[in-house]
């Protein structure tokens, strides 16, 4: 029997953060979709928008997902946390998207781990795929075993390792989604979890040509919203400001921004990793 056991957590919510300014302009509109085709010998598209659409159309021409396995691995997953005394995980459909396109991409091209091959990983997907999420920390578990294991076997499988089993039980993580996908003689499975602290009240578009104003809503009432940082791919910061308004300028020096909305908890500052976004 072949069993390969990876996982993953990632945890930036403290931050020391510089001072913020502010920025001004109007609501940008979604870009029109496009229409994508599936072609994984290369890996998904480049850019943030052929990204995301090549992920779009692999998703819905295939029928390599094992639906029935990840409900089941859910159900186990949720039955362990009631055992433990932590709160139940909320499944995320865009989370099970996220882990749906990693576990194709490795049953495509043959391959294992919390990147892919062209080096964008988890979170990576999560805030290409979700338009609305604010999060703290994620983790994922990688498993792949022999086509035939069952829901047992994967969950099994996944908590045989002690730091998948951590992830599992992790009182902080809030949501999850799952990814199971089958190949020749192989089950690539994909178990993501996220720390969800808010949403943007609506979909921030994947580009933008004019300012964008954009509502952060966070869960806890403690946490009060301080402003927006927006980075480039290596953290460098490119804008930011208390007003919750996003310049298109700010990207003028890149081709893609990750949003990072500012919350505040008596003197100390938190950072929540929201989506990306590109220059029209």
């Amino acid at each position: 029997m072949m069993t390969t056991m990876l996982h993953f957590y990632d945890k930036k919510r403290a931050a020391s953060l510089l001072a913020l300014a502010a920025a001004g302009g109007a609501l940008a509109a979604l870009p029109a979709a496009a229409g994508g085709a599936c072609d994984l010998s290369d890996g998904y598209g480049e850019t943030l928008v052929s990204y995301v659409d090549e992920v779009d159309a692999c998703l819905s021409q295939t029928d390599a997902f094992a639906s029935d396995t990840e409900d089941a691995v859910y159900a186990l997953t949720n039955a362990a946390r009631e055992q433990a005394g932590v709160a139940p995980l909320q499944r995320r459909d865009t989370l099970d998207k996220a882990a749906r396109a990693h576990a194709l991409d490795m049953a495509e091209r043959n391959y294992a781990g919390h990147t892919d091959l062209e080096g964008r990983g988890h979170t990576y997907r999560m805030r290409a795929i979700d338009r609305q999420v604010l999060a703290s920390s994620t983790g994922a578990n990688v498993v792949i075993l022999d086509a035939d294991a069952n829901a047992e076997a994967v969950y099994d499988t996944i908590r045989s390792d002690a730091a998948n089993r951590e992830n599992l039980t992790r009182s902080g993580f809030t949501d999850t989604g799952l990814g199971i996908a089958r190949s020749g003689d192989r089950l690539y499975v994909v178990q993501m979890l996220a720390t969800v602290d808010g949403e943007l009240e609506t979909p921030l578009p994947l580009q933008i040509s004019d300012a964008t104003s954009f509502s952060p809503r966070i869960n806890q009432e403690m946490f009060r919203p301080a402003g927006w940082n927006l980075t480039d791919a290596s953290g460098n910061r490119l804008a930011g400001g208390k007003m919750m308004r996003m310049p298109a300028s700010s990207l003028e020096s890149t081709d893609s921004g990750y949003l990072d909305v500012l919350v505040e908890l008596d003197t100390d500052t938190y950072v929540l990793r929201g989506p990306i976004v590109s220059p029209r």
